[in-house]
Parts: C-alpha cells; sequence; structure tokens
C-alpha cells in the first residue's frame, strides 16, 4: 500500500512540474556593431544564430527561462605594429555563446495569440582562432537582454514565435584579437586590447512545444 501510495504521489508531482514546461528552439540573425580600439573599430560580422529554451511557468502570466544562443561570427581589424602604425587587415573567426537566464511576461487574454516582453541576464562566452605566430583566446563576459515578441498558439501544446531583442551591455575587454608577422616581414606587433560597451541585437522565430495542458 505505502509503495502504491509513493508511486502515486511522485507521479503527481512529476505530472505537476512537467505541466507547467515548454521547449523551444529557434533560428535568427544577429547584428554585432564595431568594437571601438586604439586606432580603429574591431568590425564583428553580422551572422545567423541558432539555440534552444527551456521554460518554466511560474503563474499564467509569467514564464522563467533559460536560452542558449549559439553564432559563427568573424573580426575583422587591422593589425597593430611595433612602430606603433596599423598593418595588415586581419580577419579571424570569432565563436560567440550567450547562456541566458530570465522572464517572460504573457500578455494571455487574446489566446492564441500572445504577446511578451522579456529581460533576461547572462553570460556572453567568446572564443577567437590564432593566426599567424599569435595563440587564440577565449573570454566570458557578462550581459543583459531586453525585447519581446509575439507566440501563436498552433494547438494546445505546439506555437510558433517571433523575437526581437537588444543585447546590452556586452563587455569586451582584451579579445585576443593579436598581430603576427605582417607580409613584408618585421616584427610581431601588439595585441589588440579593449575594454567597452557595444549593443547588439537578434530577431529569431521558431518553435514552442507545451508539455502540459
Amino acid at each position: 500500500m505505502k509503495k502504491i501510495l509513493l508511486s502515486t504521489l511522485i507521479l503527481f508531482v512529476t505530472s505537476e512540474i512537467f505541466a507547467q514546461l515548454e521547449l523551444g528552439a529557434h533560428g535568427g540573425w544577429l547584428w554585432t556593431g564595431r568594437i571601438p580600439a586604439w586606432l580603429q573599430d574591431i568590425k564583428v560580422s553580422d551572422e545567423g544564430n541558432y539555440g534552444i529554451t527551456a521554460g518554466y511557468q511560474i503563474r499564467e502570466e509569467m514564464l522563467v527561462n533559460f536560452e542558449w544562443n549559439h553564432t559563427e561570427n568573424k573580426a575583422t581589424f587591422r593589425e597593430y605594429l611595433i612602430s606603433g602604425g596599423l598593418g595588415d587587415v586581419v580577419t579571424t573567426p570569432l565563436t560567440l555563446n550567450y547562456y541566458m537566464l530570465g522572464f517572460n511576461y504573457l500578455v494571455t487574454f487574446n489566446e492564441p495569440l500572445v504577446p511578451y516582453g522579456l529581460i533576461n541576464l547572462g553570460i556572453l562566452h567568446s572564443k577567437s582562432e590564432g593566426f599567424n605566430n599569435v595563440s587564440g583566446d577565449s573570454n566570458t563576459w557578462f550581459t543583459a537582454g531586453l525585447g519581446g515578441g509575439l507566440r501563436y498558439y498552433l494547438s494546445d501544446r505546439v506555437g510558433i514565435k517571433l523575437q526581437a531583442r537588444l543585447l546590452l551591455p556586452m563587455q569586451f575587454g582584451g579579445v585576443g584579437f593579436g598581430c603576427g608577422i605582417g607580409t613584408g616581414g618585421g616584427g610581431c606587433g601588439a595585441g589588440v586590447s579593449t575594454y567597452t560597451n557595444i549593443i547588439q541585437g537578434d530577431f529569431t522565430g521558431g518553435i514552442v512545444l507545451k508539455l502540459g495542458e
């Protein structure tokens, strides 16, 4: 009898937890901007991004949400020379991974169309590849997101969403964009070191799946 009661309790608690879960997958576009540096701006390419989300609905209008977002970018800049000038233009691969935790505020009075606002906080992990005789580097920075979007539920369990967001501030500092030996010879120049706030933004669309009613 105790085993039956325990199994019933576990099944009830598990079903209640999963009933509030929402999973999602998305893809879109990330606008990156430029990173101000000494004598130049470092241009980070705008690229497509993709990711997954997992949310838990704590109230009808409030969803706690975790998100992973991935982008493969390129950073373009000119080498710094020991002489103090700028050398050749260099482009190196740059990988960005966002890990964000936040809240979605859902306006649910007009279902199946549900507008929502969002705010989230998290980290950005960036990794640059090496070139010439300069090694790559990786860094982790604090970031915040602010935006909103629309959900449209095709059924009680499946929906689609569109979302627009600003990512700010994003901190870059000593991101490891060094310079190697130039095409004309000489020595290795100084590395790029910068610390500044820039604003990024992304626009994504995807699918959401509710695990309960």
